[in-house]
């Protein structure tokens, strides 16, 4: 059944060669291959699935583990040249940038791969020289389902003291998916002819009964993280509408639950109404920005960081606005 599956999610990437993103030339206005005026930082690699890029050396003396260390979880397939404009725009306010990735068939097995990408990111947050740092997480997409993960794995090595899970400071998610409405949201997202829908919809379904044990239970656990998110750290969210993969009524749903249900009083949202998956920025990028900056000014060190690097770029370059590039 894993192989037939693979096999009409290989069909349906020839309709869209990114699983999550609507792609459309003139994204170069958010995702081009110079994504700020400013280079993103170099490269370390830290795994298979977590690099590490630093911020620029600080001249104000400000030692580094004082400055949070900013944890982007990355949308499916993603490329480098797209995640750079979100971690130039970090590094120039002082963070350094973990990026993890995830991959298709690190979804499909959680127990060989998303559950092997949260012990990576918990022990590398575990480290010496890191573990004294303030982390702020920012999701996207299937990020959301990592991060979930990522939380349980903290919660199971850490002690009462709750020393990993208090260093969160803020938590963004931008086109969060529910994994309870990824059947039908991923057969609309990659497929236009019905048939062809119907038929992804019936696989996956029948996959997901299968396969509970090693699979689902693990989607059910990560979706009851989601919506009773144990760290009560000041959440974002972004979502739209017209969303076919992470769909509006899941971010309200989710948003309901931390603040009714968990008692948060610190729950933020953006949404849109006509902005495809993981394309807010794109569609609507003063918007976005603007909820953006407002939620960090209410974060420590980040009220202060945006003011003195108020001249530093936002996620897009102003010189290439209005211009396409093909990608």
């Amino acid at each position: 059944m894993l192989r037939a599956l693979g096999s009409r999610m290989r069909e349906a990437a020839s309709v869209a060669s990114l699983a999550e993103l609507q792609y459309h030339p003139s994204l170069a206005k958010l995702y081009s291959t110079t994504p700020t005026s400013a280079k993103a930082p170099p490269i370390t690699k830290i795994s298979s699935s977590l690099t590490l890029q630093k911020a620029p050396a600080i001249t104000d003396g400000q030692e580094s583990k004082q400055r949070p260390l900013v944890l982007i979880l990355s949308w499916l397939l993603a490329k480098q040249r797209h995640l750079d404009n979100f971690v130039s725009f970090y590094t120039s306010r002082g963070c350094d940038v973990l990026t993890v990735r995830i991959r298709p068939l690190q979804i499909m097995l959680p127990t060989r791969g998303s559950k092997v990408i949260a012990k990576d990111v918990v022990e590398y947050l575990q480290r010496e020289e890191i573990r004294d740092r303030k982390i702020l997480v920012h999701s996207f997409s299937v990020g959301g389902y990592q991060y979930s993960e990522v939380l349980q794995q903290m919660l199971a090595v850490q002690s009462e003291s709750k020393e990993i899970t208090s260093r969160i400071i803020g938590q963004i998610y931008d086109s969060p998916v529910d994994f309870n409405e990824v059947p039908i949201g991923m057969s609309k997202a990659l497929l236009k002819n019905p048939l062809l829908q119907k038929t992804l919809h019936m696989s996956l379904d029948s996959y997901l009964r299968v396969m509970y044990r090693p699979v689902t239970q693990h989607y059910l656990r990560s979706s009851d993280v989601f919506f009773h998110n144990p760290v009560p750290a000041p959440s974002l969210f972004f979502y739209s509408h017209t969303d076919l993969v992470a769909t509006a009524d899941a971010s309200q749903r989710a948003i309901a639950s931390l603040q009714n249900k968990m008692g948060y009083k610190n729950v933020y949202s953006k949404s849109f109404e006509d902005s495809p998956h993981v394309s807010h920025m794109y569609k609507h990028r003063d918007e976005y920005m603007e909820a953006l900056m407002k939620f960090l000014e209410g974060i420590e060190y980040f009220n202060e960081a945006l003011e003195e690097h108020k001249d530093k770029p936002d996620l897009v370059s102003e010189d290439m606005k209005g211009k396409v590039v093909e990608m």
